[in-house]
């Protein structure tokens, strides 16, 4: 069923599961408290035990009666930086009621999200939600609430409708505890860019495998359709195939003579134009409902015909995507 924010909340207090909005993706909501609510999360998603969810407070202080401390590093970059679609690991306080979201981690991820009814739902609440992405684990992440609903049905208690999500990707995941150095655990929107806009000083990487144990989006398969999708370094390479899904950018597109477009096409493929690199904020956007769709298409396969997307944040966290979408 639908539900608006007030609806929500008393599902929630029910302890109850609630799909809900988030500038990202839509989550999948349980009081962060309440460890059977957590636990009914982890079985509708059919999620890893020990793959941890991320909670979401709507504002910093409400934060810091979950945790030890929150380190100088990590609140500038949360007060420059959220509400927004960025999530941080922090240290959890002994004997912190959260240890239920974290599948037994000393630490914990936590977000500020950018989207008025989700705030508005935890301000009512007066608790953090613990909220992974709405969709089976190993599923395109949903950014409508149909996409929910055509996913995982009447498996949730309800969906709150938020519309569209206006970034289209996971948030970017940052241990940022140390002074000096900013590790990247997840890539999103925000990246080394806007990190230093913030900590000029403080040296940015990419977290090694194995290095912060197991975080959202890292260690199982993530973003995959039921269609498999293999990569291309050309079109000539998939020209003469038949009954596939051909994903590309919109400049991939226009470099393909007009003819062989119709030949193509006239051996039962599809073209699915994921969007312009031009305009990555749209192609983000639109990413997940465009590779969700090559489901529900005829044909036996797809391809992704590589392309660079440029060396901002948001091209990382797209490609990063893509690699995970991509059958080797």
């Amino acid at each position: 069923m639908m539900a608006d924010a007030v609806k929500a909340v008393e599902l929630l207090r029910e302890g109850k599961v609630v799909a809900v909005p988030t500038e990202t993706v839509y989550g999948l909501a349980a009081d962060a408290l309440n460890p059977q609510a957590i636990a009914r999360v982890f079985e509708i998603k059919n999620r890893p035990a020990d793959n941890p969810l991320i909670c979401h407070f709507n504002q910093i202080g409400q934060i810091s009666s979950y945790v030890k401390n929150i380190p100088d590093s990590t609140l500038k970059l949360m007060q420059h930086l959220t509400p927004g679609p960025v999530s941080f690991m922090l240290d959890l306080s002994e004997d912190s009621p959260l240890q239920f979201a974290t599948c037994g981690s000393a630490q914990v991820i936590v977000r500020i999200p950018d989207h008025p009814l989700l705030l508005e739902i935890i301000e009512r609440l007066d608790h953090p939600v613990a909220a992974p992405s709405a969709n089976t684990s190993g599923k395109v992440s949903p950014t409508s609430a149909q996409m929910v609903a055509e996913d995982l049905g009447v498996k949730v208690d309800a969906i709150v409708d938020g519309g569209e999500c206006r970034v289209g990707i996971e948030s970017t995941i940052l241990d940022a505890r140390n002074a000096h150095e900013v590790i990247i655990l997840r890539h999103g929107n925000i990246g080394e860019k806007e990190i230093r806009d913030v900590l000029p000083a403080a040296m940015v990487r990419d977290v090694k495998p194995g290095e912060r144990g197991v975080t959202p989006g890292s260690k199982y398969r993530h973003y995959a359709p039921d269609t498999q999708i293999f990569g291309a370094d050309s079109f000539k390479a998939v020209a003469h195939e038949r009954k596939i899904a051909l994903l590309l950018t919109q400049e991939s597109l226009d470099a393909i003579d007009v003819r062989e477009r119709e030949k193509f096409v006239n051996h039962q493929n599809v073209f699915v134009v994921l969007g312009s690199v031009k305009d990555l904020n749209d192609l983000a956007r639109k990413f997940y409902s465009s590779i969700s769709g090559v489901d529900r298409l005829d044909v036996a396969q797809a391809f992704f015909l590589r392309a660079a997307l440029g060396d901002s944040s948001l091209a990382k966290a797209l490609q990063t995507r893509l690699d995970k979408i991509i059958s080797h």
